[in-house]
C-alpha cells in the first residue's frame, strides 16, 4: 500500500485539550498518524489489550523485581518465582485477564526471563532501585515532556536500557534507538547527566543492541518533539487531523471510523462515529 496523507475533519469538543504531558508514545503515535493520536488522546478511546501488551507488562514487572532484590538474590529460580508471583496476579487484572489462559504467551514470558541470563549476568549489573522505573519529568523545546525509563546503570559507564519483548526490528533499529535518545537527552537536561550509551534488550530475540550516545541524534529527537506538540497544537485549533494511510493500517483498532480507510465511516467524533468504536470493542477511559 502506498502510504498518502489525508486531512480530516473532526467533531471536536468545544474544551478539547492535549495532554499536559508529552510521553515518547504519545509522539511515536502522532507521527504514525494523527487522527490515531486523536482518537486515543482526544477522544479518549483505549484500544483493546493484547496478548503481546500483558506479555511485556509482565515481563517487565518480573525483571523490575529481580533487580530491586539484592545481588546475591538475583538468579534464575528467584526470577521464576517473582513469576509465578506477579504473573497470576496481573492477568487477574481487566485488561489481562482475557489471557489468563493463553499458554502460549505465558511460554513467551517465561522465555524472555530465562533469556536475560543469557544476554547479561544480573548479578553482575550495577543499579540504585531508585533507578528502576526512573521517572523523567523535563522541559525540552518548551514541551513539558515525561517519560519512565526501564533502567538507568552507572558502572563506570552511564547507561539507559530498555527493555523489549517484541521481534528484532532488523534493518527498522534506529525507530526503536529514538526513544532511549530521547530519555538520555532529558537526562541532561533534568539531572546534568551524561549518558554515555542507550541499550536496547530484545529479550524473545535474544538480542543486544548497544550504541554510544550520538548527541547529533539527542538534539534532533528533542526538536522532533517540538515539531510534534507544535504540529497536534495546529490540528487541535483546526479540529482536523492528518490520516496516514499505510500498511500499519491493517492492524489499526479504529479504522472502521477512519474516513480514509473507510469512505462510508462518519466524522470522527460524531455519535455515530462513537458507536462504531463501540461496536469495534473500544471504550473510552472514562468508561
Amino acid at each position: 500500500m502506498t502510504d498518502k496523507v489525508l486531512r480530516i475533519d473532526v467533531d471536536q469538543r468545544p474544551n478539547a485539550s492535549l495532554p499536559r504531558r508529552v510521553s515518547y508514545s504519545q509522539m511515536a503515535l502522532y507521527q504514525q498518524c494523527g487522527l490515531k493520536f486523536y482518537f486515543s488522546y482526544l477522544g479518549g478511546w483505549r484500544e483493546p489489550p493484547s496478548a503481546a501488551l500483558a506479555c511485556g507488562s509482565i515481563t517487565h514487572e518480573v525483571i523490575e523485581h529481580l533487580y530491586r532484590a539484592p545481588i546475591e538474590e538475583r538468579t534464575m529460580d528467584r526470577a521464576i518465582e517473582l513469576l509465578r508471583e506477579h504473573g497470576p496476579r496481573m492477568l487477574k487484572s481487566s485488561d489481562y485477564k482475557p489471557y489468563e489462559n493463553d499458554n502460549a504467551m505465558k511460554a513467551q514470558i517465561r522465555d524472555a526471563v530465562e533469556n536475560l541470563f543469557t544476554l547479561e549476568n544480573p548479578q553482575e549489573v550495577v543499579v540504585q532501585p531508585e533507578h528502576l522505573e526512573m521517572e523523567l519529568t523535563v522541559d525540552i523545546n518548551g514541551v513539558n515532556f515525561f517519560g519512565k525509563v526501564d533502567r538507568f546503570t552507572q558502572d563506570g559507564v552511564n547507561r539507559v536500557t530498555d527493555y523489549k519483548t517484541g521481534k528484532s526490528p532488523g534493518r527498522f533499529i534506529d525507530d526503536k534507538l529514538a526513544q532511549p535518545y530521547l530519555y538520555a537527552l532529558a537526562f541532561k537536561l533534568q539531572h546534568d547527566i551524561d549518558v554515555h550509551e542507550v541499550e536496547l534488550i530484545f529479550l524473545n530475540a535474544k538480542e543486544v543492541v548497544r550504541r554510544p550516545t550520538d548527541q547529533g541524534i539527542m538534539i534532533s529527537m528533542g526538536e522532533k518533539l517540538a515539531v510534534m506538540r507544535s504540529g497536534s497544537e495546529h490540528d487541535i485549533a483546526e479540529s482536523a487531523w492528518d490520516a496516514k494511510v499505510q500498511r500499519l493500517c491493517d492492524y489499526c483498532a479504529f479504522q472502521e471510523a477512519c474516513p480514509a480507510r473507510n469512505v462510508l465511516a462518519a466524522k470522527p467524533g460524531t455519535p455515530e462515529s462513537d458507536e462504531v468504536l463501540r461496536q469495534a470493542g473500544l471504550t473510552t477511559r472514562n468508561s
